[in-house]
């Protein structure tokens, strides 16, 4: 489905201007006001300190805290886990639920079901849960976020993320983030395991309406064409099909998707039928294992592989015989197809399977992809048991991917798994995928000057390479990279292993500066003071990353994003993963604006002005109001006593 654009109704203008001091959409191509009366969800009263706003504030963050376009975001449809641009995958639910579209000012939300995304809870564990609505406003600037280990996000100013504050974990707006300070990333993404055979019919058929000349061969119950030829009678379109198809043992796919509620197919016998194109040679099973030979497959054609509309091809050095010889077991035993090899002037070699079904199969059902820039980790792999992710990540690193290795005597080795990717998209996916297996992954983007291949001699131009790096040993260990498990480390562990140093315990480590301690040395403290806020933050499976750098950038569609997660408030988003706060929740009804030193940089008339209207809304507020004040204040003082966390507060 297309991505959605507004769009001005009389000169079809996409060139939008938001007047929020009018409350106005406008066109500036014609002029026309095309939206007007927006609801300011701003705070209507003033604060100059963080208590006073506290006091005052009678709500939670605002609506327009939002992520841009471009942010991938980990969701769990159907049973399958995927990562999809929040745009993306807003702007296709507001365009199939249009109906059920809500709008308040300029802001667009409609609910969901059955879609969930990571989140975690206030004991810091992490799981898969419900979404309950998707909303976009317009925005057209936003801050870019980037971390160390390369993670990075782009969220509006108002936008709150997650930091570490008195040995919790506490949200903080991005206007207010400084460069150094901790924020929290996932660990490990959740995982469920599904290791269901694929449904290759079921699939075809959905695809069908599009590629109407693929069929079900060897299809001869009698009964199944008695029930032809009482539909044909009914509908002119079928008049003089159902003959052929009898005679040629056939069934097209297009019918029984367009006839589904009338015919079922597997009411029938499917003995000895299989998939095809009308007149090609080639056939599929009805359903495929996903088994470490199709897993393997699937890793090289991430790697090495093309999808042309005929044929699927990989490209090898023809040093990589063990990879050759692999793809084309692997083909012949799964597909039944003869791989043809065409040897290059080069060092290289290419392999390749004619097959539009195959094609098909892989960029149509499996959501591969077909080149460099649109090739993807298929979705089906994130749900697989854990040896069948490793056969896949190994496979794509033996293709696309280097291993290097330093060994010191009694020491641990220093050790670098690498892979490169134009699209930055495959690379996240990558990054998630080592994630889920417990693994920290780094994102780099490096830009690549043109060159020729050396496997097929073609020119490349130059292009925005982005790369994985995984350097812990114990890692490279687990994934068979090294054959002897590494030695304790006596240095410095990996970042995973560290937490924020909390600062009131210092004397615990002889009043070093330091920045973080071992989470191992936090427990021991945690255990010495009977300190349970700090014994939760270093058993938790969350990344400490420190910002690196904070830069303002334009909105990629003029709109910004949010999902809700009703309960937990966060969801994991960005480059890498990265947990933002979701604050859809309350409608924006208390909006922090600015901060304690912004009404000094008013001119004194200005700042004179400003403090009269302050005074008259005191002056002008009702007993109602006043009442409510003091309510809302007894509320907060309970709320302390019961040491609530503040959703259930708000």
């Amino acid at each position: 489905m297309p991505h959605y654009v507004k769009k001005c109704p009389e000169c079809g203008g996409i060139n939008l201007i938001l007047n929020k001091d009018k409350g106005e959409i406008i066109c500036k191509d014609c002029g026309l006001v095309i939206e007007e009366k927006i609801v300011d969800f701003g705070q209507e009263w003033s604060e100059f300190d963080h208590e006073q706003g506290e006091k005052r504030r009678r709500a939670g963050a605002p609506m327009t805290y939002s992520v841009d376009y471009d942010e991938p975001i980990v969701i769990k449809e159907d049973n399958k886990i995927n990562i999809v641009k929040i745009g993306k995958f807003v702007d296709e639910i507001l365009a199939e639920k249009n109906t059920f579209i809500k709008k308040e000012g300029s802001i667009e939300f409609v609910p969901v079901d059955d879609t969930q995304c990571v989140s975690f809870d206030n004991e810091y564990n992490t799981k898969f849960r419900n979404v309950s609505e998707v909303s976009r406003h317009p925005a057209s600037d936003v801050f870019e976020i980037k971390l160390e280990t390369g993670r990075k996000v782009r969220t509006t100013g108002n936008h709150s993320v997650f930091t570490v504050k008195n040995n919790e974990v506490t949200p903080i707006t991005v206007s207010e983030l400084k460069e150094g300070e901790f924020l929290i990333a996932p660990m490990k993404i959740p995982c469920f395991e599904v290791n269901e055979d694929i449904n290759v019919l079921d699939e075809f058929i959905k695809i069908s309406r599009k590629h109407e000349n693929i069929y079900l061969r060897n299809f001869s119950d009698e009964k199944a064409f008695v029930k032809l030829k009482d539909i044909e009678s009914k509908n002119e379109c079928l008049k003089g099909r159902v003959k052929n198809w009898k005679r040629h043992k056939t069934l097209p796919l297009w019918f029984l998707n367009k006839f589904s509620r009338e015919f079922n197919v597997y009411d029938y016998d499917l003995n000895n039928c299989s998939i095809g194109i009308y007149s090609g040679p080639n056939e599929l099973p009805l359903s495929l294992k996903i088994d470490k030979k199709l897993c393997r497959l699937l890793g090289f054609f991430a790697s090495e592989g093309s999808a042309r509309e005929h044929s699927i091809v990989y490209s090898f050095g023809l040093h990589e015989k063990e990879y050759i010889d692999d793809v084309k077991k692997g083909i012949k035993k799964l597909f039944n197809i003869n791989v043809r090899a065409d040897e290059k002037e080069t060092s290289a070699i290419q392999l390749e399977a004619k097959s539009k079904l195959m094609s098909l199969f892989f960029t149509e059902i499996l959501k591969t992809g077909s080149n460099a820039k649109t090739k993807r980790v298929p979705e089906v792999v994130y749900s697989l048991p854990e040896e069948l992710r490793l056969e896949f990540l190994r496979s794509y690193i033996a293709g696309d991917g280097s291993f290097v290795c330093k060994e010191y005597p009694m020491q641990r080795p220093q050790t670098c798994i690498a892979t490169n990717s134009v699209s930055e998209a495959l690379t996240n996916d990558i990054i998630m995928l080592y994630n889920q297996l417990g693994f920290n992954a780094n994102y780099q983007e490096v830009f690549i000057e043109g060159r020729i291949m050396e496997k097929t001699g073609q020119w490349i131009n130059g292009s925005l390479c982005t790369r994985s790096l995984v350097t812990n040993p114990d890692s490279a260990y687990k994934l068979g990279f090294l054959m002897e498990k590494p030695i304790k480390a006596k240095g410095k562990p990996a970042i995973e292993n560290f937490i924020p140093a909390p600062p009131e315990y210092k004397k615990e480590w002889k009043y070093r500066n330091r920045i973080r301690i071992s989470r191992e040395l936090a427990i021991k403290i945690a255990e010495k003071f009977n300190d349970n806020k700090l014994l939760k933050l270093a058993k938790s499976e969350f990344l400490f990353l420190r910002v690196k750098a904070i830069k303002k950038a334009k909105s990629t569609s003029g709109y910004a994003y949010d999902l809700t997660v009703p309960g937990y408030e966060n969801f994991v988003g960005g480059r890498g993963g990265i947990f933002l706060h979701n604050t859809k929740f309350d409608r924006g009804l208390g909006t922090d604006i600015g901060k304690e030193s912004d009404i000094y940089q008013l001119s004194g008339k200005d700042r004179n002005k400003f403090f009269r209207l302050r005074k008259w809304q005191h002056r002008i507020s009702t007993a109602i109001e006043r009442n409510l004040k003091l309510a809302l204040a007894e509320l907060k003082r309970v709320a302390s006593y019961l040491k609530l966390p503040k959703s259930v507060e708000e």
